[in-house]
């Protein structure tokens, strides 16, 4: 099964941890046939193609739903806000326990009125059919304001999922060489809401400082590698176009330090923390409420900063930990994330 994201689909052994019960998965990433795909593509505004196609694959993952005849109840792995007004009555017409997994769609209801709304068609549609459950990654949305909070008995907070075919290259007990030059850098796709060049300036500064025991690494698609690096030659460029170099990226990485748009992941999960967690990167991030659960709980993997002037510093607790410790914490850190764990917290409460 495609996943829009692919860092959630450790979700999809759950059946295994059920005695007596099965879990039907549906996802957003539908085909669309490709006369609808030529015809959203001429409609002159991208952003009209775009929701038409949206709102087709929605539709598209109601009519899965009806499909799933041999099981006790259905996850959606994710929804937009503003395309539910027929995806919701077709998963109630399946007549059966229904789990929507929720991706920052408290914080894109601020966005427009248009997924407000929609966000209060949500939150209305799950107050009144009591067989459904948002499902919240990593914290409880009770510090959330009271229009954007779902009420206690529609919700299940899980931790953000292991990806449990990669494991940290450390064994427990294991140390890094001394003479092993620390690996410290970013990956993933750089957009708007994922900003480096401070954060990247910050590295490549503190590196050059400390160039005979570390060295920098930035994994991206290849599209998405910015100009102002192709001559770099202080930094290590990886292609991670491809799923399987992405994580080949942060296996090689000891330190991964990210930065995230406040605006858009105050209170969201990052799939690329997860990732590199899962790969035994000690990660350092933004001080926000999720993120923060993400890489302390249950035993830390990483630090928070509130601004990157404190970076340096950061940057030396990390040096410190990985060197004390070596990647000890990340052991302990799935056996609270793997689908087993999550199957638990899952039917605790029905």
């Amino acid at each position: 099964m495609q996943l829009f994201h692919q860092g959630l689909r450790e979700l999809l052994q759950i059946n295994q941890h059920l005695s007596n019960h099965k879990i039907g998965f549906v996802t957003i990433e539908r085909p669309i046939p490709k006369w609808f795909i030529k015809f959203t593509q001429a409609i002159p505004s991208y952003t009209v193609g775009l929701q038409l196609r949206r709102e087709y694959r929605h539709f598209s993952m109601g009519l899965q739903a009806l499909s799933l005849k041999d099981v006790d109840s259905i996850y959606v792995m994710e929804i937009y806000n503003q395309h539910l007004l027929t995806l919701l009555p077709m998963l109630v017409s399946t007549g059966k326990q229904v789990f929507l997994g929720i991706h920052g769609n408290q914080l894109l209801a601020q966005e427009s009125k248009i997924k407000y709304l929609g966000f209060v068609y949500l939150k209305n549609f799950i107050e009144f059919n009591p067989k459904f459950k948002v499902i919240l990654l990593e914290l409880d949305d009770d510090y959330i304001s009271d229009k954007f909070k779902f009420n206690a008995y529609s919700k299940i907070v899980i931790p953000h999922p292991v990806i449990s075919e990669v494991t940290p290259k450390l064994q427990p007990g294991e140390r890094l060489k001394q003479d092993n030059k620390i690996t410290i850098g970013i990956v993933g796709i750089i957009r708007q809401d994922k900003p480096i060049n401070k954060t990247l300036e910050k590295i490549r500064s503190y590196v050059y400082q400390h160039s005979q025991k570390l060295q920098c690494v930035i994994g991206t698609p290849i599209n998405q590698k910015p100009k102002y690096l192709e001559n770099c030659s202080d930094i290590i460029f990886i292609d991670t176009t491809e799923d399987e170099d992405y994580l080949q990226a942060l296996q090689q990485l000891d330190i991964l330090v990210t930065n995230f748009d406040q605006q858009r992941y105050y209170y969201r999960a990052s799939g690329v923390i997860s990732d590199a967690g899962s790969c035994g990167c000690y990660i350092i991030a933004p001080d926000y409420p999720i993120i923060k659960h993400q890489i302390t709980w249950p035993v830390p993997i990483g630090s928070l900063y509130s601004s990157l002037d404190d970076l340096d510093k950061v940057i030396e607790e990390a040096i410190l930990h990985i060197q004390k410790k070596g990647q000890y914490n990340h052991w302990i850190w799935r056996e609270k994330r793997n689908a087993e764990y999550i199957a638990k917290l899952l039917f605790s409460q029905l």
